[in-house]
C-alpha cells in the first residue's frame, strides 16, 4: 500500500517541538545559518539582485515588505552559487530567508528557528530521496521545484499550523514549483531560489488563513514530476529511523563560489599545482576526468559573463591553476579577458568517466585532473571522490567563520561581521527571542 506522503510528513512537522532533533542537528543548522546568513550578504549587491529590486518599485512593491523581501533575499543567497547544497539542490538559501522573514515581528526563538530549518530540510530530503534519478535528468531544477515545499515546511513550524494546516501549506506548495535548468548561468537560476522561497512563505500564510488544498499533494508532485517515473511510494516516512535527515546526512558546505558540480576537479588543481609547482607556460594541456551530467550541468566552455563563468568548467580549473584557489573576486567579467587565464583554458579538455559514482547520482565515481608539460612530463592529481566540505569531508568552525568574513568584507560589511557571527552561533541557545532579523542581515529596512 502507498504511503500517505502528504499526511505523515505534515504530522512529523507539525510536532517536531514535541520529537526535535537532537543537539548536534540542532548545531548542523546553525553552521547552515552562519554559511547562509555569509553568502546571502555578499550577493546583496550582484547585478541580478538590484535588478530585481528596480523592477519590484518599479511594479509598485515595497521592497522592504516580508513578500518582496523574501523574494530578493533568497535571490541573493543563490546568486553567487556560494551557498551550500544537499539532495540535488540549494536548501539552505530557500530556508535561511524564509526563516528570518517569517519570523519577523514574532519574537520567536534561535531554536524556534532552527527547529523550522530541520522541518523544511525534511520535507526536501522527503520527496528527493523517494526519486532514484535527480530532476537535473529532466532539465528541472530542483531548488526551484523542491524549494517551495520546504519553504512551506519550514514556515507551518514558526506560525505553528497544526497537522491539517500543515498539510494545506505543503500541499499549495507542491504546485508553485518551477525552475529550468537551461537557464544556468544566467539571472534566472538565483531567481529560482527567490520565487522558490517567496512561494513556500505565501503557501503557509495561506494555509494559516483557511485556504485549502488536496490532501495528497505530495503524492501528485511526486507523480508529475519524476524524471523516470521509478518512485518509492510504499517505504516509511525517512524519519521512522528515528532521526531527523538534518542528523544522518547534512548539506554540503561549498569553499568556491561556483557550481558544485566543479568542485571535486577544483579541488584536484589545487592539489595537483601544491604537490607540482607549475610554470603556466610549461603546461601544454590539462585533461579534467569528470561525469557527463556534470559537464553539460558546466555548459560554457568560453563564458562571457562571471555568471557564466560560475557554469564553466575551463575557468574553473585554469582560476585553480593559475591561483590555487577560486575565490569571490576570481569569478569576475574582467578577469575573463586575463590572456593568461584564457590562453590556459583554451588547453582544457573533458574527457568524460563511465566509471559512476554509485551513491551521488550524476557524479563520476571521482574527478581527476591530468598535465602535460613542454618536456613530456604527465602530472596527475590524486582522484577527488568528495569535495573538502562535502558533508563526508566537513568544514570545521574555523574554515566556516573564515567564509563568513570574507562574504562581509566582500559586501562591503566587515564591521558587522563579529557582531552577526555571534548572534548566529548562539542561536541553538537562544530560548527567547532572538535578535536576528530579516533587516539586520540584509541592510533593508533597517
Amino acid at each position: 500500500m502507498s504511503l500517505a506522503v502528504t499526511a505523515a510528513l505534515a504530522d512529523d512537522i507539525a510536532h517536531i517541538r514535541e520529537n526535535p532533533p537532537s543537539r548536534s542537528g540542532l548545531e548542523r543548522a546553525q553552521a547552515a545559518f552562519l554559511d547562509t546568513i555569509g553568502v546571502m550578504i555578499a550577493g546583496g549587491s550582484e547585478p541580478a539582485v538590484a535588478l530585481l529590486a528596480d523592477t519590484l518599485m518599479k511594479l509598485g512593491e515595497n521592497p522592504h515588505g516580508q513578500s518582496a523581501g523574501l523574494l530578493l533575499d533568497a535571490t541573493a543567497a543563490h546568486v553567487l552559487d556560494f551557498d551550500d547544497v544537499a539532495f540535488g539542490g540549494h536548501v539552505s538559501a530557500i530556508l535561511v530567508p524564509s526563516i528570518l522573514r517569517a519570523a519577523t515581528d514574532r519574537g520567536v526563538s534561535g531554536i524556534d528557528m532552527l527547529l523550522a530549518y530541520a522541518a523544511g530540510y525534511e520535507a526536501w530530503s522527503e520527496i528527493a530521496s523517494r526519486e532514484k534519478v535527480m530532476y537535473h535528468a529532466r532539465g528541472l531544477h530542483p531548488t526551484g521545484l523542491l524549494g517551495p515545499i520546504a519553504s512551506a515546511a519550514a514556515c507551518s513550524v514558526l506560525f505553528r499550523l497544526d497537522t491539517c494546516q500543515t498539510s494545506m501549506a505543503l500541499a499549495i506548495a507542491a504546485s508553485q514549483g518551477a525552475g529550468l535548468t537551461a537557464n544556468f548561468g544566467t539571472m534566472t537560476k538565483p531567481f529560482h531560489a527567490g520565487r522558490a522561497a517567496q512561494a513556500g512563505f505565501l503557501a503557509a500564510c495561506l494555509a494559516q488563513n483557511g485556504f485549502t488544498a488536496a490532501p495528497d499533494g505530495l503524492e501528485s508532485f511526486l507523480s508529475s514530476y519524476s524524471p523516470g517515473g521509478d518512485i518509492d511510494r510504499e517505504r516509511p516516512l525517512n524519519r521512522a529511523s528515528g532521526a531527523w535527515m538534518l542528523e544522518r546526512i547534512p548539506p554540503s558546505v561549498k569553499q568556491y563560489p561556483v557550481c558544485y558540480a566543479g568542485h571535486r576537479a577544483i579541488d584536484a588543481s589545487i592539489e595537483l599545482a601544491q604537490v607540482h609547482p607549475l610554470s603556466l607556460a610549461d603546461i601544454v594541456s590539462i585533461d579534467v576526468l569528470i561525469s557527463d551530467r556534470h559537464s553539460k550541468t558546466l555548459r560554457y566552455s568560453k563564458p562571457k559573463t562571471a555568471s557564466e563563468a560560475r557554469f564553466s568548467l575551463e575557468f574553473f580549473v585554469a582560476s585553480a591553476l593559475s591561483h590555487n584557489w577560486v575565490g569571490l573576486s576570481d569569478v569576475d567579467d574582467a578577469n575573463l579577458t586575463d590572456e593568461t587565464l584564457q590562453q590556459l583554458m583554451a588547453k582544457i579538455t573533458r574527457r568524460i568517466s563511465d566509471d559512476i559514482d554509485p551513491v551521488l547520482d550524476g557524479f563520476a565515481r571521482y574527478d581527476q585532473v591530468a598535465v602535460c608539460l613542454s618536456d613530456g612530463q604527465r602530472l596527475i592529481s590524486a582522484p577527488v571522490s568528495r569535495a573538502l566540505g562535502h558533508a563526508e569531508r566537513p568544514l570545521d568552525l574555523a574554515h566556516i567563520r573564515t567564509k563568513f568574513e570574507d562574504c562581509l568584507a566582500y559586501a562591503g560589511r566587515s564591521s558587522d561581521a563579529e557582531a552577526l557571527f555571534s548572534v548566529v552561533a548562539t542561536l541553538a541557545d537562544s530560548t527567547e527571542g532572538t535578535l536576528l532579523s530579516a533587516p539586520w542581515v540584509t541592510g533593508r529596512g533597517l
